[in-house]
Formats: C-alpha cells, structure tokens, sequence
C-alpha cells in the first residue's frame, strides 16, 4: 500500500481546514467584552428609536463604533476598547434622550386632550356655559 497519497491527503486536509477556520477564529477573537457592550448598547438604542428621537447622539455613536472597528483592525486594542466605550455612552446617551422626548411628547398629547376635555365640560357642546 502507497502511504504518500494519504500522507499527502491528510496534509491538504490540514491545510484547508485551516484556510476555513482562519475567518471564523478572526471574528469571534475580534469581540472584546468593549465592543459588547457597544453592539448591546446600539441594538437598544435602536429599540427605542433613537434614529428618529435623538439622531444626533445616535450618530455619534455609531461613528465612535466605526472608529472602534477601524482601529480593532489596526490591532490598536487599548484605542478600539476606548473607542467601543464611548460608543457605548453615546448610544446610552441616545437612549435616554429617546426615551425622555417620547414621554414628553405623551405628557403634552395628554395635557391637550385634557384640556380639550375640560373645556367641553365647561362650554358644553354648543359652546356656550351651562
């Protein structure tokens, strides 16, 4: 039996399941516990829309996030964890914002149906007091 074509099989082998497992052990390495809490963060403010209640915030941290991955790639770690954490505020920040302005928005839209009510009880529906 020729043992060089199984020894040359079992080294291909190898050499492609490396090849496969080399981008799936890039990107579970990449998730620092930073970067996290950052895509946490994100995914929440994005829960209580702040696309549409505090863009600007939401913004800025989804380029703080970008930058974290631009500097993750240049194996700057300490910079990247600094960036993933103010990414982090900022969507906390965004949150927060979101979650205050659309409460606020109700307290108004129920202080004008209040004050709608009131008056209908005061004038009546003709408009003139009872």
């Amino acid at each position: 039996m020729d043992y060089r074509v199984s020894k040359l099989f079992v080294y291909l082998s190898a050499i492609a399941f490396f090849l496969a497992m080399t981008p799936v052990f890039a990107q579970t390495s990449a998730a620092t516990p930073a970067f996290a809490a950052a895509e946490r963060a994100l995914l929440e403010a994005e829960r209580e829309q702040a696309t549409q209640w505090a863009a600007e915030t939401y913004q800025a941290a989804r380029d703080a996030y970008a930058q974290a991955q631009v500097l993750q790639l240049k194996r700057k770690k300490i910079d990247a964890d600094r960036a993933a954490q103010t990414a982090e505020a900022q969507a906390a920040l965004a949150t927060a914002q979101a979650r205050q302005r659309k409460l606020t928005e109700q307290i108004e839209r129920k202080i004008s149906e209040n004050n709608a009510l009131r008056r209908n009880l005061l004038l009546g529906k003709s408009g003139d007091p009872p």
